[in-house]
């Protein structure tokens, strides 16, 4: 564990082991996205809504093997900057970081106006007060360290995956059924190629969230072993799940309910066992301020690598006590405070999952230019993988700007 430099400079505490980097990661991916796009991608694709998310799970993987890749040559903090900086130079690396901590950022935004929601139908609370007040509880957790800040997102992941796995228990007469399986895969049936490809967009917006471990190296024990597996363990164990729920999504009772819902999980349980889905609901808060809570571990940590890197004022590296980016959690807490209080944050969130598209071609990009200059090693050896990245990634992002353009 190692809490200084070699010429007495504060650097921060290397305490974090696979199990809990997953855990953060799966918290990070798993969240608003599953809990309120699995209908809308249900009533895109229809029972073709497990092929969706098989698409978004596969453009996810090749960039997550690349973000692996990268990872253990540049094992710091700040991440995609990082790695288009190496690639690029200095000034591609700036636009690159702030891209990731805008995905962050807009995204906690919405998730903090959502938990503010459904905390007003049981407690009557101004909004602003409830915004402020969440951001200012969950600034001052981060702030006491990553140990409490992650271990708490680790807690609460285990309640969101929890909830998922009882859905998945319940729905296992739908899993053990053919027709499901038949109906997303089988040959029979329409092929809605259209819908499935927007469904997939949406679905791959669930997905994002594993690249944030990156930004957890300085703080992990043995980064070169332990970032990779992290990684690619959170991209298998959330895949897995997503696959499951839509599989029973897709051949519950009622599918179209499950798709026009407003709470398509709460009306999932509810058709599978005919039982309340209120505790569903009130662990859906949960899953919420979960959601809130990594992604200010990312952001923070993204703009103080980025600090250290000299891509942004240094007051932004500066630590607290407790060795924690104490400056940049701060910030980034005052703009998730002023996006939700001041913006209408829906063609926000569809302008991020964009962005975050973008960012991704470009870290696939740095693969290809980094390991054809290296001559040999494992980025010279998965370039290739970094080259379909971009293919993959820019291609989806061209098609939402189109329909953005068309949409203006």
């Amino acid at each position: 564990m190692s809490g200084q430099t070699g010429q007495g400079e504060r650097t921060l505490l290397r305490v974090l082991g696979l199990p809990v980097l997953i855990l953060y990661g799966v918290g990070v991916t798993v969240g608003a996205g599953i809990f309120v796009l699995i209908g809308t991608v249900v009533d895109l694709a229809g029972p073709r809504a497990p092929v969706a998310f098989l698409i978004a799970a596969g453009i996810a993987g090749v960039t997550a093997v690349s973000y692996a890749t990268l990872a253990r040559g540049f094992p710091r903090a700040a991440g995609a900057s990082l790695y288009v900086k190496a690639a690029f130079g200095p000034r591609a690396g700036l636009p690159a970081g702030l891209g990731v901590a805008l995905t962050g950022v807009v995204s906690s935004a919405t998730i903090t106006l959502g938990f503010t929601g459904y905390l007003a139908e049981i407690v009557a609370v101004p909004q602003a007060l409830a915004v402020v007040g969440t951001l200012v509880l969950i600034g001052l957790l981060v702030q006491r360290g990553v140990k409490e800040s992650v271990g708490a997102a680790a807690l609460l992941t285990l309640v969101e995956i929890g909830i998922l796995v009882v859905l998945i228990v319940a729905g296992f007469p739908v899993l053990a059924s053919p027709d499901p399986w038949a109906g997303a895969f089988g040959f029979a049936g329409p092929l809605p190629v259209a819908g499935i490809l927007t469904a997939a967009v949406l679905a791959f917006f669930a997905f994002i969230g594993f690249e944030d471990i990156v930004n957890m190296a300085e703080e992990t024990v043995d980064p070169d072993r332990v970032m990779g597996r992290a990684i690619l363990g959170t991209l298998v164990l959330t895949s897995a799940l997503y696959l499951a729920l839509a599989l029973i999504a897709a051949g519950a009772p009622d599918p179209k309910a499950v798709a026009q819902s407003g709470a398509p999980l709460s009306t999932l349980w509810t058709q599978l066992t005919g039982l309340s889905s209120a505790w569903l609901s009130t662990l859906a808060l949960i899953a919420v301020i979960n959601g809130v809570i990594v992604q200010v571990i990312m952001a923070s940590r993204l703009l103080y690598g980025m600090a250290r890197e000299e891509m942004m004022p240094p007051v932004l590296g500066r630590l607290g006590a407790r060795r924690t980016p104490i400056v940049a959690i701060w910030v980034v807490v005052a703009v998730i405070a002023v996006l939700a209080l001041a913006f209408p944050l829906a063609s926000l969130a569809r302008a991020t999952t964009t962005v975050t598209l973008i960012v991704f071609a470009g870290v696939n990009l740095s693969l290809v230019v980094l390991g054809t200059r290296e001559g040999s090693g494992p980025m010279h050896r998965r370039r290739w993988i970094g080259g379909l990245g971009v293919l993959l990634c820019a291609g989806l992002a061209a098609r939402e700007i189109l329909v953005l353009l068309r949409v203006l």
